[in-house]
């Protein structure tokens, strides 16, 4: 099992430097495309693709404070599945995903993400993760 996409496995993360396309704008990460795919304002989508791909976490709050498009929960899976997808077309990338193997994927974290993710605080420990993201990205791994 792999439960932290970080050290070895930093490329599993979403923050990891991966140029990626949504909606024919350019982001340096998933993360980057994924917040700005929540919002229908194109001048806050290139702002964020102009951030720097090591802040990928100051993204991450922005995206947190965006007016959300109206139907952003029926769309935010399938974006996320399209933007993995690209991620791993890179070789490099791609070898690296399938040499995890049969290994099950879970992006563990502790700022109680338990849709994407698997948080392991004190207060999440006993509510499982869905590990969305895990699963996408072991999705990815079958097809390829």
């Amino acid at each position: 099992m792999i439960d932290k996409f970080d050290g070895e496995y930093r490329f599993l993360s979403n923050f990891f430097f991966s140029q990626v396309y949504y909606e024919g704008i350019g982001y340096p990460t998933v993360e980057h495309a994924y917040q700005a795919s929540k919002t229908l304002d194109f001048d806050k989508r290139k702002f964020i693709s102009k951030i720097s791909w090591n802040k990928a976490g100051q993204v991450k709050r922005m995206g947190q404070k965006l007016s959300l498009r109206l139907n952003w929960e029926d769309l935010k899976i399938s974006i996320m599945e399209d933007l993995i997808n690209q991620k791993f077309i890179n070789e490099n990338l791609k070898i690296k995903l399938k040499d995890t193997s049969e290994e099950e994927l879970i992006e563990g974290n502790y700022w109680h993400d338990n849709f994407w993710g698997n948080c392991k605080c004190k207060k999440c420990i006993d509510k499982p993760g869905l590990n969305m993201l895990g699963l996408i990205l072991m999705r990815r791994r079958d097809l390829l």
